[in-house]
C-alpha cells in the first residue's frame, strides 16, 4: 500500500465525522525522541495517544541460574540459535521504559497523552507493591503487563496479579495484557505460551469491574499470524469487560475472515486502534491508513475502531 499524505489522512478521518483518531498502543522507548514521537502523532491525525511503560529487567538474564533456565526453555521451544540469549537481553534493554518517563510526557502534554504504568509480576511482592504505589503517585491511568518480556506465566504469578488487579479495581484503572508472540526468540510460539489469552480467563472472571485490554488480540506472530485470535475473541465475547487492540496486527481489520469473525461475535464496538509505534518499524500514519482504507469495514465501523470505542472506554 502506498504512503498517504497528511492531508489525505485528515480527509479520510474527517469523512468519518471524526476530529482525530485515538492510538491506544504506543511505546515511548528511550531510543525514541520526543520530537519524533510528536511528529508521528501529528502526521497521523492522532488526538489522543496511550503511552505504555514497560517494567522489564535487562539484568535478569545476566543471572547464571536464570539464564540457564531460559536457555533450557528456548531449547524446549526448538530455538537452537547460539545468539538467542544475547538477542533476548538486547530486546529487554531496548524495551525498558520507566513509569516516570511516561508520566513526564503526560504532564507535558496532558491533552494528548494518557499513560499506562507497568509493574513486573515476576518480582518479589515488596517490589510489586512499591511499583503500584509509584504508578498511583504518578497519576497514571492504567497498567501494562507483558508475560513474554517480564518472564512470567499468569497461573504462576497469581498472587502478584491478584494484587495488581485489586489495585486496578480500587483505583479504577485499565489493565493491558500483551497477548500473542513477540519479536526475537519469543517468535517461537512455545516460548510465548504464557501470553495465550485463555490463561487470563480466571482473572477476567474474578475481576468483572476491571477493564481488560488484550493487546494484539492474541494474534501477533510472524510465523502464524492470528495465532491465538480465536482465544481472544472467545474471551471478549464471553466477558463484557474485555477489549481488543490491533497493535501490530492491523490485518485483523482488513482481511475479511478476521473482520467477519469480530462482526459475528458483536465485538467491533470493543476493538481499539493501536499502532505499536515505533516497534513495528512503520509509522502511525501508515498503520492508520491501512485501516481507514479497509474495504471490509463500513464507515461507521471505522469510526468506532479509530476513535469512538476508545473514547467510550476511557470515559467509563
Amino acid at each position: 500500500m502506498r504512503l498517504a499524505t497528511a492531508q489525505e489522512l485528515q480527509e479520510l478521518i474527517r469523512g468519518l465525522g471524526l476530529d482525530g483518531i485515538v492510538d491506544a498502543h504506543v511505546h515511548p522507548l528511550t531510543i525514541l525522541s520526543e520530537q519524533d514521537l510528536l511528529k508521528a502523532i501529528e502526521e497521523a491525525g492522532v488526538k489522543l495517544c496511550a503511552l505504555l511503560a514497560l517494567d522489564v529487567d535487562p539484568g535478569e538474564l545476566d543471572d547464571e541460574r536464570r539464564a540457564r533456565a531460559f536457555i533450557q526453555e528456548m531449547l524446549n521451544a526448538g530455538i537452537w540459535d547460539v545468539r538467542a540469549l544475547d538477542m533476548a537481553k538486547e530486546l529487554l534493554r531496548k524495551a525498558l521504559t520507566p513509569n516516570e518517563r511516561v508520566a513526564s510526557m503526560v504532564r507535558r502534554y496532558p491533552g494528548l497523552f494518557m499513560g499506562f504504568g507497568s509493574v513486573n509480576p515476576s518480582k518479589p511482592m515488596g517490589y510489586v507493591l512499591e511499583r503500584l504505589r509509584e504508578i498511583e503517585d504518578l497519576g497514571l491511568s492504567g497498567i501494562k503487563l507483558i508475560p513474554t518480556l517480564q518472564l512470567f506465566c499468569p497461573h504462576k504469578a497469581k498472587k502478584a496479579l491478584n494484587k495488581v488487579l485489586k489495585f486496578c479495581r480500587r483505583a479504577n484503572m485499565l489493565v493491558m495484557f500483551h497477548t500473542g508472540c513477540d519479536p526475537g526468540p519469543w517468535e517461537a510460539p512455545a516460548l510465548s505460551r504464557c501470553a495465550r489469552p485463555s490463561l487470563l480467563e480466571p482473572f477476567i472472571r474474578s475481576f468483572p469491574e476491571v477493564r481488560f485490554i488484550l493487546a494484539h488480540a492474541g494474534s501477533y506472530s510472524a510465523r502464524v499470524p492470528g495465532i491465538w485470535f480465536d482465544e481472544a475473541v472467545k474471551l471478549a465475547r464471553a466477558y463484557g469487560n474485555v477489549w481488543l487492540d490491533v497493535a501490530a496486527v492491523p490485518y485483523l481489520l482488513v482481511e475479511p475472515r478476521f473482520v467477519e469473525a469480530l462482526r459475528r461475535a458483536g465485538l467491533l464496538g470493543r476493538v481499539l486502534f493501536g499502532s505499536d509505534y515505533p516497534v513495528i518499524g512503520t509509522s502511525i500514519a501508515e498503520v492508520a491508513y491501512e485501516v481507514l482504507c479497509s474495504s471490509s469495514l463500513s464507515d461507521g465501523e471505522k469510526a468506532q475502531v479509530m476513535a469512538l470505542n476508545a473514547e467510550e472506554l476511557l470515559a467509563s
